[in-house]
């Protein structure tokens, strides 16, 4: 139902770059990468939102008819074709994996017909093997967790630290017809960085459970080592 994004692979073979895995290559292929994210911001300040579709409630959806959504997704092509360089599993079977929502190119679903939008309580997360770069990441802590941290990293040669970071999160469930006019089981997707631009089947349907976000799931994580109020810290399992 939900679905990670495509993996990052260093394109070879451009402007002479034949090796993608030494130093030099993997440099060349960030700077490509920066540059492509620069042209993205570019655009989408230009053209986003898209003024030839029609916004869904306060969201960053916008929906139209076949005919706008791929006219504003042709606006998109040649961003989207230098993006796949760098993510070439994207939007492929079987797994048809979206591209990272870092790049900030919206999202586009075909025969959608009806939208359920969500809250749902979630989670950030990251891992760390020094107390110094979680720091630098998460803000600061007392001494005594600095210590307790510490000491746990000291101890275990292959130990790591994990901070959480809970929000509310958005979401879309997408619930699309296959080309048999069939309904599909529905996609989850977070749509919030990107922007989502559906393409809106007959009698379109917009259900709206914002007011009420789903329950909490249990979490595995309990008795933090530190907490600063936004970031709990715990050790890695």
């Amino acid at each position: 139902m939900s679905r990670r994004s495509a993996p990052f692979v260093a394109p070879s073979h451009i402007d002479g770059n034949d090796d993608p895995t030494s130093t030099a290559g993997k440099k060349y292929a960030k700077a490509l990468l920066s540059t492509l994210q620069e042209d993205i911001a570019n655009f989408r300040n230009e053209q986003f939102p898209p003024d030839i579709l029609r916004q869904v409630r306060d969201m960053p959806i916008y929906e139209g008819n076949l005919a706008e959504v791929q006219t504003y997704q042709q606006q998109w092509n040649s961003l989207l074709e230098r993006a796949n360089t760098f993510y070439p599993a994207a939007n492929l079977p079987p797994e048809y994996l979206p591209l990272p929502a870092s790049l900030e190119i919206p999202q586009f679903i075909y025969h959608v017909q009806r939208l359920h939008l969500t809250k749902t309580h979630a989670k950030e997360s990251k891992s760390f093997g020094s107390v110094g770069a979680l720091t630098d990441k998460c803000g600061h802590y007392t001494d005594d967790e600095i210590a307790r941290m510490t000491a746990v990293l000291d101890n275990d040669d292959e130990a790591r630290l994990v901070a959480h970071r809970e929000f509310i999160d958005l979401r879309a469930y997408v619930f699309c017809r296959d080309t048999k006019g069939e309904m599909l089981e529905p996609e989850r997707v977070r749509f919030y960085r990107t922007g989502l631009i559906v393409h809106a089947l007959p009698d379109f349907k917009i259900v709206d459970s914002r007011q009420t976000p789903r329950k909490r799931r249990n979490d595995a994580y309990n008795n933090p080592l530190a907490d600063n109020g936004v970031w709990k810290i715990y050790r890695k399992k």
